[in-house]
């Protein structure tokens, strides 16, 4: 009897050694498979270089990139954006470890777009979140051939503005495109769920 006893408590020990291990085991493959990002702003050269309180170099790979911030506290902001190009790469970086918070694109004119990436002070995933997500049924695709076909616009004209935003009482997504022609500024507004214009307006610039 006492035998029996012995032998169960020692596979029940065996079993719970089996289960530990394999808990362990999943908790170290789940921490392999979190992204993690260990990139980090070099603030040795940013504060070397720095002209007032911003620094601008150009960069073979990523373009014009313009840094600023880390005073009182403040966060490290960094835009770059090759000329060529309507899109660039916002990134923010913790004041105090310097490791990437947060990283995503824009619209050189007003508007964040695509996948933005945010990470923990240790370098860890902890927030992904789509900016096209509301603009799916009309996504960028279709405005910029609507601007260049339909208005033969030129996006990389100042006098072009392309906005986008959710209206906060209809929930609706709306693209707004302002150009100006002369003393004329033109707007129109597209209904990104069904892609159709629900305002057009012309206005005349105060002198």
């Amino acid at each position: 009897m006492v035998r029996q006893i012995m032998i169960s408590l020692a596979t029940l020990m065996i079993i719970s050694s089996c289960k530990a291990q394999n808990t362990d085991s999943n908790d170290i493959k789940k921490n392999k498979n979190m992204e993690r990002t260990t990139e980090r702003f070099d603030t040795s050269t940013y504060y070397m270089e720095r002209q007032g309180h911003e620094y601008q170099f150009e960069h073979y790979l990523r373009g014009k990139v313009r840094q600023f911030g880390g005073d009182n506290g403040s966060n490290y902001i960094e835009y770059a954006k090759k000329e060529k190009d309507l899109f660039g790469t916002y990134k923010e970086y913790y004041n105090k470890t310097g490791t990437l918070k947060l990283v995503g694109k824009y619209y050189y004119n007003d508007f964040d777009c695509g996948i933005w990436k945010e990470y923990d002070e240790k370098g860890y995933l902890i927030d992904e979140y789509d900016q096209d997500a509301p603009y799916k049924n009309y996504p960028w695709e279709k405005v910029e051939k609507f601007v260049k076909e339909e208005l033969k616009l030129d996006l990389f004209d100042k006098k072009v503005f392309i906005h986008r935003y959710v209206d906060e009482e209809t929930k609706t997504p709306i693209w707004d495109i302002h150009h100006q022609v002369g003393l004329i500024v033109y707007s129109i507004e597209i209904n990104a769920n069904t892609g159709k214009i629900i305002k057009q307006e012309e206005g005349e610039i105060e002198k």
